[in-house]
């Protein structure tokens, strides 16, 4: 499952600039759907033997996010560009949120970029 998840955000992160990027968002959505799923604790999907949590899975967030956020740029509001970056930072990246804020506001429209200043 780990490594299916893997190999999904690295198709995703190919195919970013390639594909339609409704597609390639949505794709990025489900899987970090099952990422929040799984962080939530209410079914055993992956067992880990310490604690549980998708950050044990080992994902390159650093390549991943970039891809999402163009991807996830030219298909959304820039409220809601603002809210999703917020939300999977905060889940799942939240010690490199500065850096990938940067990221974030290159791969913003204008006015993207302005709703992301307000976090």
């Amino acid at each position: 499952m780990i490594a299916d998840c893997r190999r999904l955000l690295d198709r995703c992160t190919k195919q970013a600039a390639k594909r339609n990027a409704a597609e390639v968002c949505q794709v990025f959505e489900i899987v970090f759907g099952l990422l929040d799923h799984i962080d939530k604790c209410e079914d055993d999907i992956v067992f880990f033997a310490d604690e549980g949590g998708s950050w044990q899975m080992g994902f390159e967030w650093e390549k991943v996010l970039p891809a999402w956020f163009s991807a996830l740029s030219a298909t959304v509001e820039p409220a809601e560009y603002a809210r999703r970056i917020d939300e999977i930072l905060n889940r799942h990246y939240a010690e490199g949120r500065a850096e990938m804020l940067a990221v974030a506001r290159r791969a913003a429209t204008p006015v993207q970029r302005q709703a992301l200043s307000k976090l």
